[in-house]
Parts: structure tokens; sequence; C-alpha cells
């Protein structure tokens, strides 16, 4: 009688309760496409380019508490072009009349090809004379 009971419960299956629960549906729900369609981008990619106007050659930078960073100068201005992708680098821009090289107690570096903004108090003082200088010479250029 055991082994009535084991063969029994070996062949049981599992019924959905409702048999159409996994069937599938098309997306109009009537089996009918719904008028959706898929069709890739129009539009080409585009590569950016963005040009730094460097203001100075590449110097050691030196923070307040004596880490040293080798960068440059930059301008807070860029110029952002977009192009279509494989068109080759845009022309030559004209650097600005008037660059900025403070903004909101902030000097911007390249440094490693990343610009950063660092904060002019965490620079030494030669430093920070040095962009003093470099903006004063600027003016005088106008």
């Amino acid at each position: 009688m055991l082994a009535i009971l084991c063969t029994t419960v070996g062949f049981a299956q599992v019924v959905p309760a409702t048999p159409r629960k996994f069937a599938t549906r098309s997306l109009g729900g009537n089996g009918v496409n719904a008028g959706i369609t898929v069709e890739p981008g129009k539009t080409p990619p585009t590569a950016r380019y963005t040009t730094h106007f460097i203001l100075s050659e590449s110097r050691s930078w030196t923070s307040t508490d004596g880490k040293v960073l080798v960068g440059k100068l930059l301008a807070f201005e860029d110029i952002v072009v977009e192009a279509p992708q494989g068109a080759g680098p845009p022309p030559a821009v004209v650097p600005p009349a008037h660059p900025t090289l403070v903004r909101n107690g902030r000097a911007r570096l390249l440094i490693n090809n990343k610009a950063c903004e660092v904060q002019l108090e965490r620079l030494s003082q030669a430093d920070r004379d040095f962009i003093e200088q470099t903006r004063a010479a600027r003016e005088r250029v106008k």
C-alpha cells in the first residue's frame, strides 16, 4: 500500500488556475499589431569637441598643505562644438579678448588633460601672485 502512494505522487501535474494564464498576447490585445514600430535613429552620431583656452605653460602648483600638482592655468571660457562623427575637428577658434581667470574665488587648472577648479585660498601665495600677474598682463593687452 505504501508503494502505491509514492507512485501516485510522482505523476502529479501542476495545472494553472486559468488555462490562458501562460498564453502570450499581442501588443494590440486583439491579435492585431497596435502600430508600434521601432526604427533606427535617423541622426548620424556626433562628436563633441571642447576647446580650453590655456593661459600659462605647464608649471608646478603647490597647495597650502604642501601637495604639488603639475598643470596649466585655464580660462573659464570654453568653446564646445558638436560635429558629425568622422568629419574631423572643427576649425580653430579665436580666444576671448578678456578671459576670466578667477571666478567665485576659484582658479581653473588643466591637470592630466582634465579641467579642475581649485579654491584660491588652497593655493600657495606664490601661485596666487602668479595668477594675479597673469590677470594684470591680460588687462594691459586690451
